[in-house]
């Protein structure tokens, strides 16, 4: 008796979550649920009805790590100038003679 009435509450909160435009974390932490129980139940739903499909609860990231070299110059006035590998040779005299220049 407790699973159903479990299941009849988490179908009603699981509807008002889609109906709220919420994110799910911030809609479990209003009603006071675990945000997994709340997926959990948005998952279990949508695969036993053919309602509309569930929203995807994770975006792919793709973490982009630079590792070419990088050469930093500190001029005395305290200016910090970092040049990776591939900068060409104006753009480096370019920035320099901007950053000795007098506003």
């Amino acid at each position: 008796m407790a699973e159903i009435r479990c299941a009849k509450r988490m179908a009603r909160l699981v509807a008002q979550w889609r109906a709220s435009g919420e994110s799910g974390a911030r809609f479990a932490r209003r009603h006071r649920i675990p945000a997994w129980t709340l997926w959990y139940w948005q998952r279990k739903l949508s695969t036993t009805s053919a309602a509309e499909p569930a929203p995807t609860p994770f975006v792919p990231v793709q973490v982009a790590v630079d590792e070419s070299p990088v050469i930093e110059l500190v001029f005395p006035s305290g200016e910090r100038l970092q040049v990776r590998a591939g900068a060409s040779a104006d753009q480096v005299r370019a920035t320099v003679s901007a950053l000795r220049s007098v506003c």
